[in-house]
C-alpha cells in the first residue's frame, strides 16, 4: 500500500513536470518493480482518471508528453522477462489519450533509434464511427453526418440513425429488399440487423443484409472483418457468405470474422456458441469457443486452438494488440485505421516483430514516435504516404 501511495505520488508530480531529477528515478524503479499485468495498470488508470478531471490536454500538450517520455527511454535496457512492461512503455500509452492502454513494445534491448525523418505534413487523426449505408434503390446516404431519427422506410421496414449506430425495426415488412453498408478506411461502425443481431464493421469493410429475415434462414454477406453478436433463432440459422468462398453457420453465437482482401487467409475466431465453417470446395468445419478456423486460398482449413480472443476482436474494443505481428501486418492495420498508403523504400521490410497494445485513438505521428522505439524508421509525405524506411 505505501508504495502504491509513494507510486501515486510520484507520477502526479511527474506528470505535471514537478518531479526533480532524483523523484523522476525513484519513479521509474518503481514501475520497472511493478507486477505488469495488474497493479501498475490499475494504479496509472486512477491517476490518469483524476488528472483528467482537472485539466484538458491538447494534442499539441499530447505531444510533448510523448516526447518527453521517449526523451527519458534508456539507450540500453537488459533484456526483461516475458511480458513484463519498461517503465517508458506503460507511461508512454497512459500518456498517449486513453486511460488504461497498456504497451510492451519488442523484448529485445532498446538502442539508440536513428530519427525519424521529418517533414512539416498536416498530422493524421484516428479513425472514428461512420458509414455509408446504400439502399435497395441505390440511393447512397453517408452517416458519419446524419441527424438522429429515420432515415429511410422500405418495404415496411424502418432504418433508424441514433447516436452512431443503425437499427432495423421491420414491423409487418411488406416485402424483402436489400442494404449494403461500407465502412471505408478511417471509419468503423456499429448496426443492428431486423432480427437483433449486432454487427461491429471494422475500416475497410462492408456488409449485405435483408431489410427483413423472413424465409428459413438469415443470410448476409461480409467483406473485410466484423464482429457478430447473433440474436438466436434456432427455426432460421444464421449464414454468413465471406468473399464468395466460405460460409459460417451459427444458430446464436458471437464471432469474428477477419477476410480481408490484403490478408493471406480468412479467419474466423469463435468467442461463444458454435460455428459451422464450410468452404466453397465443400469442406466443413466445426469451431468452438477459443478456437479459429484458418481458410487458405486453396481452401484448405486449419483449426487453431486457444486462441487469443482479446487480441482478435481488439478492434471492436477500440485499441491494437501487436501481440507476435510482423511489421507488415502492424502496418496494414495502421493504413486501414488512418486511411493511409504505406510503402517501403525500395521494396525492402525490415524485420521487426512487436508485442502490446496501443489505443486506437492516437494521432498518426504520436502512434509512429512510440514504434520508432523499435527502430521502425519512416518519413511521412503529402497526401497521406507513410514511407518505412530499410
Amino acid at each position: 500500500m505505501q508504495t502504491s501511495s509513494r507510486l501515486s505520488t510520484l507520477f502526479q508530480r511527474w506528470f505535471k513536470g514537478q518531479a526533480s531529477p532524483s523523484e523522476t528515478e525513484e519513479l521509474m524503479g518503481l514501475l520497472e518493480g511493478t507486477d505488469p499485468d495488474q497493479e501498475l495498470p490499475a494504479l496509472l488508470k486512477a491517476e490518469w482518471d483524476d488528472l483528467q478531471t482537472r485539466q484538458v490536454y491538447t494534442d499539441a500538450r499530447k505531444d510533448e508528453m510523448v516526447d518527453m517520455i521517449l526523451r527519458h527511454a534508456p539507450a540500453q535496457r537488459p533484456v526483461r522477462p516475458l511480458r513484463t512492461r519498461m517503465w517508458w512503455a506503460a507511461a508512454a500509452a497512459l500518456v498517449c489519450i486513453v486511460a488504461g492502454a497498456a504497451l510492451w513494445l519488442n523484448r529485445q534491448p532498446l538502442k539508440k533509434s536513428p530519427a525519424a525523418i521529418a517533414h512539416t505534413v498536416k498530422d493524421v487523426a484516428p479513425g472514428k464511427q461512420g458509414a455509408v449505408l446504400t439502399l435497395a434503390n441505390g440511393k447512397s446516404i453517408v452517416l458519419d453526418s446524419t441527424g438522429n431519427g429515420v432515415i429511410a422506410s422500405q418495404n415496411g421496414t424502418q432504418v433508424i440513425y441514433n447516436n452512431g449506430s443503425l437499427v432495423y425495426d421491420a414491423g409487418a415488412a411488406g416485402g424483402i429488399s436489400y442494404n449494403t453498408i461500407t465502412t471505408p478506411y478511417g471509419r468503423k461502425f456499429r448496426l443492428v440487423l431486423p432480427d437483433n443481431t449486432t454487427v461491429w464493421l471494422n475500416a475497410g469493410s462492408s456488409l449485405r443484409y435483408p431489410t427483413a429475415f423472413t424465409g428459413a434462414e438469415r443470410l448476409v454477406e461480409v467483406t473485410g472483418e466484423a464482429y457478430f453478436e447473433i440474436a438466436k433463432n434456432p427455426a432460421a440459422p444464421f449464414l454468413v457468405k465471406v468473399n464468395d468462398q466460405t460460409q459460417v453457420k451459427v444458430l446464436g453465437t458471437s464471432f469474428n470474422v477477419n477476410a480481408y482482401n490484403d490478408e493471406a487467409n480468412v479467419n474466423v475466431t469463435l468467442l461463444q456458441g458454435a460455428v459451422l465453417v464450410e468452404t466453397a470446395g465443400g469442406r466443413k468445419l466445426q469451431v468452438r469457443p477459443g478456437q479459429q478456423a484458418r481458410v487458405q486460398q486453396d481452401a484448405s482449413i486449419t483449426l487453431l486452438d486457444n486462441v487469443n480472443t482479446d487480441q482478435v476482436i481488439a478492434w471492436k474494443e477500440g485499441y491494437f494488440n501487436f501481440e507476435g505481428a510482423s511489421l507488415q501486418q502492424v502496418m496494414r492495420q495502421l493504413a486501414r485505421w488512418y486511411d493511409i498508403e504505406v510503402v517501403y523504400e525500395g521494396n525492402k521490410i525490415p524485420d521487426i516483430t512487436f508485442e502490446g497494445e496501443l489505443p486506437s485513438t492516437l494521432q498518426l505521428t504520436q502512434m509512429l514516435k512510440i514504434l520508432s522505439r523499435v527502430e521502425v524508421k519512416y518519413r511521412i509525405e503529402e497526401e497521406k504516404r507513410l514511407i518505412i524506411l530499410p
